[in-house]
C-alpha cells in the first residue's frame, strides 16, 4: 500500500502540473514559436491548395540576439572562501578541472543550443548528473563523470509555476518518452518484481500534447518516463516512474544543496517560473506581413496582367493567343480590323499602400527588437575601424544586456550545481585531471575531507569572442608591443586561441629558441668544465700556463651569463 501510494502520489502531481500547462496552453505555444523560427508559418491554415509566400523575418532577429549573447566565452573560477593555502590550491585545481569538464562535456555547441531555444520560446533548461551509481562512486570509481542534458521549456514541471527561484520549489519533474523495452530493462536492472516489470506498457493514450503520429515507433511502443526530484532535510531526493510502476526507488543524495537544473530564462514573466521569447511575441507582426504579402502576391496573379478578351464567334482558336508565335484564325475578318475581335483589359492599378505597410511593420518590429541595420552590423568593415564598428556594436547590444546577465547567472549556477555533485559522489575523495598553463596533463586525488570542508563563491570570467572584439584586443596588444611596454614572450602568452595570429607557431618558435639556447649553454659549460681540469693538471706537473689566455669570453658567448671560473 506505501509503493501503491508512493507511485500514486507522483503520478498525481505529474497530472497536477500538465494542467498548469494545459491552461497555459505552453505545448502548443512553444511548437508554434518553433515553426516561425523556422519558417513554417502557415500551419495548419486553409490555403485551398496554394502554397502561400512567406518574408520570415523572426530568424534573422533571433539569429543576431542569439549570436550576441552567446559570443562570449565564458570562464568558471572557484574561490575559497577562507585563508586557508591548501583550499586555495584545492580551488585552482578544480577550477581547472571545470575548464575541462566544460570542454569534455561540449558546452560549446550546448550554449548555443541553450541560447536558442530560450530566445525563441522564452525558456530553456540543462540537466546535470553524474553517470555513477551512489554505491560505485564510494567503492569503484574515484572519477567524476558528469553528464548534461538539455530539457525542453515543455517537458520540466515546477510545483508552482509562479514561484520564480527553482531552489524554492517543493518538487521538479522531467518528463521524457523513452521506448517501453529500455524502461523495463532498467525495471530489472533496479530488482522489480517481472509483475511489476509487465505493468510498464505503451501509453500513446495518455501522451496528449505530443505529435505521438510523428514520432518513432518501436516494437512495444514509448512511455512517459519522469524524473521526480524533490528537496528534503538530508538533501535531494529523485525516483523515476511510468504510469503504474517506480521502476527506478527513491534515492537520496545527501548533501545536495541545489537542483541538479540549471536554467536560462530570456525575458522575465510578471508573476510566473516561465520567460517570454523573442519569437512569440513577434508572431502577430510576423503573420499581418505574411497576410499581406500574400494578399499582394494573389492580387497581381489575378490583375497584374493584361487579359485577353475575344470574339468567340469570329476567332476559331482562341487558346492560341496565349502561346508564343501561333496563328489566330479568324472568320470573315473582310475589311474589319483585328482588333474588333482580340482585345485586352489593361491591369488595374495597385496601392503602394500595402506595400508601405509591409514595410513599416518589417522595419519597425526590427527596430523595436534592437535588431535594424545598424545593429546587426551591416557595415562595410574595410572602410571603417574595428573600434569604431565594436563600440556601434556595443552600443546596439544595450538593450540584451538582461539577456547576457540571464546567461552568466546560468553559468553560475551550473557551477554551484558542479560543485555540488563533485561533494556527493566523492565520499571517499576524488581524482581529477586537467591541463596546466603549458596545456600539460596533470593528475591530483582531493581527500573526502577537504571536499567536505571546502566552502567556495563562484565568480564568472566573460569575454567577447567576436571578430571585432577579438581584433581590438590583438591591436592593443601589438601597440603595448611595439612601445616596449611588454616582451614578445609575454605578447605571445596572452594572445587569444581564436586570435589572428598564429599562437601557436610562435610559441613553437619560441620554444625552438629556448631549447636551442639551453643546449648551446649546456655545451659551453662542458667545455669550460673540460679545459679547467686540463688546467689542474699542467699546474700539478709543475708547468706554468695562462689558462686564462686559453679560455674563451664565456660571459659573452652565454648571452652575458657570469660563469664562477677564474
Amino acid at each position: 500500500m506505501e509503493e501503491t501510494e508512493v507511485k500514486t502520489k507522483i503520478w498525481q502531481r505529474y497530472e497536477q502540473a500538465k494542467d498548469q500547462h494545459l491552461r497555459l496552453n505552453m505545448h502548443q505555444a512553444v511548437k508554434r514559436a518553433h515553426n516561425f523560427y523556422e519558417g513554417n508559418q502557415w500551419d495548419g491554415a486553409k490555403t485551398g491548395g496554394e502554397t502561400l509566400p512567406v518574408l520570415n523575418f523572426i530568424k534573422p532577429i533571433c539569429k543576431y540576439q542569439i549570436g550576441t549573447v552567446a559570443m562570449n566565452d565564458t570562464a568558471i573560477i572557484y574561490n575559497s572562501m577562507t585563508d586557508d593555502d591548501t583550499m586555495r590550491d584545492v580551488c585552482d585545481a578544480l577550477t581547472r578541472f571545470a575548464a575541462a569538464q566544460w570542454e569534455k562535456g561540449k558546452m560549446d555547441s550546448k550554449k548555443w543550443e541553450i541560447i536558442k531555444n530560450a530566445c525563441i520560446t522564452g525558456d530553456h533548461y540543462l540537466y546535470c548528473y553524474d553517470e555513477r551509481s551512489p554505491t560505485e562512486s564510494v567503492a569503484v570509481d574515484l572519477n567524476p563523470r558528469l553528464a548534461m542534458q538539455l530539457v525542453d521549456k515543455d517537458e520540466i514541471y515546477f510545483a508552482d509555476e509562479q514561484q520564480k527561484d527553482r531552489e524554492k520549489q517543493e518538487w521538479i519533474i522531467i518528463r521524457e518518452r523513452v521506448p517501453v523495452a529500455s524502461v523495463r530493462r532498467e525495471a530489472r536492472k533496479n530488482g522489480l518484481p517481472e509483475e511489476e516489470v509487465e505493468m510498464i506498457v505503451s501509453d500513446e493514450d495518455l501522451a496528449s500534447g505530443d505529435d505521438t503520429t510523428e514520432e518513432v515507433k518501436t516494437d512495444e511502443g514509448k512511455c512517459i518516463s519522469l524524473l521526480y526530484m524533490e528537496k528534503t532535510e538530508a538533501g535531494v531526493s529523485f525516483c523515476r516512474s511510468v504510469r503504474s510502476v517506480v521502476y527506478q526507488p527513491m534515492q537520496t543524495l545527501t548533501g545536495m544543496k541545489h537542483y541538479p537544473v540549471a536554467g536560462m530564462v530570456w525575458d522575465v514573466k510578471h508573476k510566473s517560473a516561465r520567460g517570454v521569447g523573442v519569437a512569440e511575441r513577434l508572431i502577430p507582426n510576423q503573420i499581418e506581413v505574411n497576410k499581406t504579402l500574400a494578399r499582394r502576391s494573389i492580387s497581381v496573379k489575378r490583375y497584374g496582367y493584361p487579359t485577353a478578351v475575344v470574339d468567340s464567334q469570329k476567332v476559331q482558336n482562341p487558346e492560341s493567343l496565349q502561346k508564343v508565335g501561333s496563328t489566330v484564325k479568324v472568320r470573315n475578318l473582310g475589311g474589319n480590323p483585328i482588333s474588333s475581335m482580340v482585345g485586352y483589359i489593361s491591369p488595374a492599378p495597385m496601392s503602394n499602400d500595402a506595400a508601405a505597410l509591409e514595410a513599416e511593420i518589417l522595419t519597425q518590429s526590427r527596430e523595436l527588437e534592437g535588431a535594424g541595420d545598424a545593429a546587426t552590423g551591416q557595415v562595410d568593415p574595410t572602410k571603417t575601424s574595428g573600434e569604431a564598428i565594436k563600440a556601434a556594436r556595443d552600443q546596439s547590444a544595450l538593450p540584451l544586456n538582461e539577456q547576457m546577465s540571464a546567461y552568466k547567472q546560468f553559468v553560475e549556477d551550473l557551477a554551484l550545481i558542479w560543485m555540488d555533485l563533485w561533494k556527493v559522489y566523492s565520499t571517499e575523495g576524488m581524482s581529477i585531471e586537467f591541463k596546466d598553463d603549458q596545456q600539460n596533463p596533470v593528475s591530483a586525488f582531493i581527500p573526502a575531507q577537504i571536499m567536505e570542508a571546502l566552502e567556495v563563491s563562484v565568480r564568472i570570467d566573460v569575454s567577447p569572442v567576436d571578430p571585432y572584439s577579438v581584433l581590438s584586443r590583438e591591436l592593443s596588444l601589438e601597440n603595448a608591443l611595439a612601445a616596449g611596454h611588454i616582451t614578445f614572450e609575454e605578447y605571445v602568452s596572452v594572445l587569444d586561441d581564436n586570435s589572428g595570429v598564429p599562437k601557436e607557431k610562435l610559441q613553437q618558435i619560441l620554444d625552438q629558441r629556448k631549447a636551442a639556447q639551453e643546449a648551446m649553454q649546456a655545451q659551453q659549460m662542458q667545455q669550460l668544465m673540460a679545459m679547467g681540469a686540463n688546467a689542474g693538471t699542467a699546474q700539478m706537473g709543475g708547468a706554468t700556463m695562462d689558462t686564462t689566455a686559453a679560455m674563451p669570453d664565456t660571459q659573452a658567448q652565454m648571452g652575458g651569463v657570469p660563469v664562477g671560473m677564474v
